[in-house]
């Protein structure tokens, strides 16, 4: 992802579109989140990050729009996989693993 990573403000939120697409939420340690926002997500992108807001302070964000967003999630949880060996903590994770996902 090419995006610059902008802390997880209400504010920094109201400029994200509800669209389909990918996210990925870090902490000061590093990535701890990679999700989609789907066709059945309420209010896209936007939407599926706001569930973020209240998670714990100190979190940043950066998206990607995309309607390839089954693709485009799956390349970056293996390419997470691959630099660390595991996938991210996903502490806020609901459903999203894919059948076939480990």
């Amino acid at each position: 992802m090419i995006r610059p990573w902008l802390p997880l403000t209400a504010a920094n939120l109201a400029d994200v579109p509800g669209a389909l697409g990918v996210f990925e939420i870090s902490d000061p340690s590093g990535v701890i989140a990679i999700e989609y926002a789907g066709g059945h997500s309420s209010f896209g992108l936007r939407g599926r990050l706001e569930r973020w807001l209240d998670e714990r302070p100190g979190l940043s964000f950066r998206y990607e729009r995309t309607n390839s967003y089954l693709s485009r999630y799956r390349e970056l949880v293996r390419a997470f996989e691959n630099e660390h060996g595991e996938p991210p903590e996903q502490p806020n994770r609901t459903d999203q693993r894919l059948e076939g996902d480990r």
